[in-house]
């Protein structure tokens, strides 16, 4: 076994930051004049899936399917919707590939469904093969406004996108022939429970969507940020609070998970894409530092001729899917083993801690994670009792990942709604606030949708409004944890094994927002980090972590792609200081 001994920032700091006694000295020393940051993160949606149609002010330029001609402003097919049209696939091979043999395309969309594989019937059985207006169908808010789940998994989304997405024609043969995996309750190669949903998107020039259409109207949004990892909501939040991603150790020792937990997506036998051991009850653990490791391979090779590094531990085994944190909220280890889908204590260096050791003041405030977030308003009604064990997402709490964090003061750092909106009463929030709806506001498909999202960001921002001080000296920005594994047409930038992934929605509204501006640098979850240190004079994480990479220059052939990658802005490029 292998040391996995990493220095945190409180270790290397005076005990009374990281005890909290001295937090936020240094909160008003800051490089810009924001002085507070809030980060809200929603659930599931790509930029493609939000943005589709929406027509910026003039001067500015988007891309999105409505500007490259695959769809118009009705939402009906455009001159270029054969760009978008998905084809069936195959594997010849026995491995894993990220390039499947293209044939021929659908006739038919695949029939939409529900989470558990039922079909969606309000959803015709003859959509055209490509993008389709979900509001045609179902109305944009209310308790029928949900819709099916798609697949978000990592080598999933490796398939789907080929990992640069140049090409975008494989989203629906993967997600149909593989589903959430095999180790996923009720997943079969006869039923993979995914249909044709994850095409479907919401119309802006159609009224879908309109508070966030007039954030981006008045404030500034990015067509180029990304989801930091390829796959789910865990392994992205986790990107989010550290630029980095999970091992397998036990107590600080890397070594090898159970081998029921790690994943194998090479086809099974008899099938045409079915993954060997994938899934939310088995595998998602990959040492990509080993190229016989299945799936391993195709990854990499892929690296090689873009001369990118892996970014592996050479030895370890990374998580890039959701199991669980390892504490429970009030900081007990929880158990782990073979049949606990359960990441070990992490000792991989957090914005918490880096922070604290600063002297600057924040909170992670985490829907349903207080008793007393039972009793807000989730939605659209009021809930009490133990619905806040079903909205908390747990998931979506990755400082309580971090030993640590939840083994010291820190902890008392993780809370809920409840403390947000007594904090932001009381004119008290911190310097930097993470800020994460209960799930049943956060938009997530099979359970919420992007109008909960919007409701809920909607009312944040105007409590913030409402404090004229506060908000003078406030940046707000708004994002999700990832695409939700539906469809994007944004290249993606390759910066190691892990990512980047698709596009996905990013408001920055503030007083200092340029206003109705879209930005095309190059931006995913660690840019977030890059502010908070740039700001706050804090370095990079460690020598692996996302933030320690430069801000892109743009390149004449392309905007969207940096001709210095790997690099990823630092978000200052959506401001006007």
């Amino acid at each position: 076994m292998k040391s996995l001994l990493k220095a945190s920032a409180c270790a290397l700091a005076a005990a009374s930051f990281c005890s909290g006694s001295l937090a936020g000295i240094n909160d008003g020393n800051t490089s810009t004049p924001i002085k507070h940051l809030v980060v809200v993160i929603g659930e599931n949606h790509t930029f493609d899936s939000l943005f589709a149609t929406y027509q910026p002010k003039a001067g500015q330029t988007i891309q999105n399917l409505l500007s490259q001609g695959i769809i118009k402003a009705d939402g009906s097919a455009g001159a270029n919707y054969a760009l978008a049209v998905q084809r069936k696939g195959s594997n010849p091979s026995s491995n894993y590939t990220i390039q499947p043999t293209e044939g021929s395309s659908y006739f038919w969309l695949p029939q939409p469904v529900w989470e558990f594989g039922i079909p969606d019937l309000r959803f015709p059985f003859w959509l055209a093969p490509g993008p389709f207006q979900i509001t045609k169908y179902v109305p944009y808010s209310g308790a029928t406004s949900i819709t099916g789940d798609p697949v978000h998994r990592f080598f999933q989304m490796w398939q789907q996108t080929g990992g640069t997405n140049a090409k975008h024609d494989m989203f629906v043969w993967t997600a149909t022939t593989t589903g959430q995996g095999g180790d996923t309750s009720g997943v079969t190669p006869s039923n993979p429970k995914q249909g044709g949903e994850l095409m479907g998107f919401y119309n802006m020039a159609r009224g879908d969507a309109a508070y966030f259409k007039s954030l981006a109207d008045n404030y500034a949004i990015s067509d180029n940020y990304h989801q930091a990892v390829m796959g789910g909501t865990g392994m992205n939040f986790f990107a989010i609070a550290t630029g980095d991603l999970p091992v397998y150790n036990v107590n600080g020792q890397l070594t090898a998970p159970p081998a029921n937990q790690i994943e194998n997506p090479n086809p099974r036998s008899g099938t045409a894409n079915f993954f060997q051991q994938d899934g939310y009850s088995g595998g998602s653990w990959v040492n990509c530092s080993d190229r016989t490791q299945p799936g391993v391979a195709a990854i990499r090779a892929l690296l090689d001729a873009q001369n990118v590094a892996s970014n592996c531990v050479d030895g370890a085994y990374h998580l890039v899917n959701n199991y669980n944190p390892p504490y429970d909220v009030d900081g007990n280890p929880v158990p782990l083993g073979a049949t606990q889908y359960v990441y070990p204590p992490q000792t991989v260096p957090t914005i918490a801690e880096a922070l604290a050791a600063k002297g600057v003041s924040w909170k992670w405030y985490t829907g349903g994670r207080e008793t007393a977030d039972a009793a807000l308003k989730i939605f659209g009604q009021s809930t009490g009792g133990t619905l806040g064990q079903i909205v908390y997402n747990n998931i979506g709490d990755p400082l309580n990942g971090s030993k640590n964090v939840v083994e010291s003061p820190l902890r008392q750092n993780l809370v809920g709604m409840n403390t947000f909106y007594n904090d932001l009463a009381a004119n008290q929030l911190p310097a930097v606030s993470y800020v994460v709806p209960a799930n049943l506001d956060a938009g997530h498909p099979g359970n919420s949708a992007p109008a909960y999202y919007e409701n809920f960001v909607a009312q944040l921002v105007k409590d913030i409004q409402a404090n004229p001080q506060l908000w003078a000296e406030t940046a707000i920005v708004i994002t999700t944890d990832e695409g939700g594994g539906f469809f994007d047409t944004g290249h993606i930038q390759q910066l190691d094994f892990f990512g980047d992934g698709p596009r996905i929605p990013l408001f920055v509204v503030s007083p200092y927002a340029k206003k109705g501006y879209v930005d095309h640098a190059y931006h995913d979850h660690a840019s977030v980090l890059k502010f908070i240190e740039r700001n706050w004079g804090l370095a990079p994480l460690s020598s692996r972590s996302r933030d320690r990479l430069p801000n892109p220059v743009a390149s004449v052939q392309d905007p969207y792609l940096p001709a210095n990658a790997p690099a990823i802005g630092d978000l200052t490029s959506l401001f006007a200081f």
